[in-house]
């Protein structure tokens, strides 16, 4: 197996001073960005109130979340939501995370995931680092379970994550990658298409939603989680693969 070495995400949370306001701090990864852009900005329209947001590697997100004291809310994997221990007064589920198969627009796809593996025409597979990306770990489970790892073999390339297999998948310097469906659909255009992985070949990953016992602001942040549960955002939720 190749390694590619990325660099990893920059955790945009700066010092306390920065949020010393009446808004509620909202961290989230990376990969739902725009989901959550989204959601914010629906519930500001609704109510007037807004959020501030910060991004990152969950790993710096959670670690934040725990050490600052300058987060509110979470939202994330659940896995590294409770590898990190962090102590929520309410949690609520979004919904389960979809691994899928994305093609360069130089690749002919399919509907049929395990062929398209299987074809001479790929010749270079990227996937996001198992050991460190919860999607790459959900990729190795896939292939190991169809049998897959073997006959894929040198041909995989291992990258940092999501956003580095979308690159190289952008610049046809491989010709099928994996990815979580949210992050496909936002980056759908610069694709030649996706196959949903089946969900029974792989643990599941569930997108979670916390607000921590120890909010700055407890108030504001449980206004905007009671809007998560509300109609409006559980359709911008779904719309965007989840």
């Amino acid at each position: 197996m190749k390694k590619i070495l990325c660099l990893t995400f920059v955790f945009l949370l700066a010092a306390g001073s920065a949020f010393a306001s009446d808004q509620a701090v909202l961290a989230a990864g990376g990969g739902y960005k725009k989901m959550v852009n989204a959601l914010a900005r629906a519930y500001t329209a609704e109510t007037g109130n807004s959020l501030q947001l910060v991004y990152g590697n969950m790993g710096r997100v959670t670690a934040q979340a725990r050490n600052s004291g300058a987060v509110d809310l979470v939202i994330g994997a659940d896995f590294f939501l409770t590898r990190a221990q962090l102590d929520f007064s309410e949690e609520m589920k979004l919904g389960r995370g979809k691994l899928v198969l994305a093609w360069s627009k130089s690749f002919k796809g399919g509907i049929d995931p395990a062929a398209m593996l299987e074809s001479a025409a790929a010749k270079r597979v990227a996937t996001p680092d198992p050991h460190k990306a919860i999607y790459g770990r959900a990729a190795a489970q896939y292939l190991k379970h169809t049998g897959l790892d073997a006959r894929v073999g040198d041909r995989l390339v291992e990258v940092a994550a999501i956003p580095q297999v979308f690159s190289y998948l952008s610049l046809n310097e491989v010709d099928l990658g994996f990815m979580n469906l949210t992050h496909t659909l936002n980056v759908l255009d610069s694709l030649g298409g996706y196959v949903v992985i089946p969900d029974e070949t792989y643990k599941p990953i569930f997108i979670m939603a916390g607000q921590l016992a120890n909010a700055s602001h407890p108030k504001q942040a449980q206004d905007f989680y009671r809007f998560l549960k509300t109609d409006k955002a559980q359709k911008i939720i779904r719309a965007n693969g989840l």
